[in-house]
């Protein structure tokens, strides 16, 4: 059996700012995705909501997505796949982070793979080292005080770094439906689904 571990924010979780409470489980893209792949996967599912790339926020420290991902990924190996949907909560405004910062936060979580892959091959990986994957920030709406257009500038840059670097493999997602401005409803999550899935068997 293959495992996955999908480390992400609010989108990986299942939230909904409208109803105010998580998406059910089966209509979750994580969920959604393990169905398609069927009984040979287990997907290991870790999102936060606001969860950060970097470690800028400053009031609520959990939600600083580098200060628990070596412990993750220590506690959920071996894994064969990784996959990384950060960057949209660094991109809010509030926190005022450039393209390049962002990019060297994502870039951060494979340094962090290969590194203690480096230190540890056989104890958490059993000398075989995970595929890892990076979701790009998905679109989202112009909202007061926390997007605006230098935003989706930055989403842009992101993007565009990820994809022209042969070091990373990137899964783009397009223009997707949302709930609120911010996150998926749920066609949207049966949408990522599907652009995740493809991306996974065509490698």
């Amino acid at each position: 059996m293959k495992k996955i571990l999908v480390y992400g924010d609010s989108n990986t979780w299942g939230d909904n700012f409208i109803t105010g409470i998580r998406i059910e489980d089966k209509y979750q893209w994580v969920n959604i995705l393990g169905n398609k792949l069927g009984s040979d996967y287990q997907i290991i599912q870790e999102g936060l909501p606001g969860r950060l790339a970097g470690l800028d926020e400053v009031e609520d420290l959990y939600k600083n997505g580098k200060t628990t991902f070596e412990a993750i990924l220590k506690t959920s190996s071996p894994v064969d796949i990784v996959i990384i949907s950060l960057g949209t909560n660094d991109l809010q405004l509030k926190y005022n982070k450039s393209s390049i910062k962002i990019i060297e936060d994502l870039e951060w979580y494979q340094e962090t793979i290969l590194r203690v892959y480096k230190e540890k091959s056989l104890k958490y990986f059993n000398n075989k080292l995970p595929k890892i994957y990076y979701i790009m920030p998905i679109n989202f709406e112009y909202i007061d005080y926390i997007f605006d257009e230098s935003c989706e500038e930055k989403r842009k840059d992101i993007i565009k770094f990820f994809k022209d670097n042969n070091n990373y493999n990137s899964i783009i997602s397009g223009k997707l439906p949302l709930s609120d401005g911010i996150h998926l409803n749920i066609l949207g999550h049966d949408e990522l689904a599907n652009i995740v899935y493809e991306s996974l068997i065509k490698d």
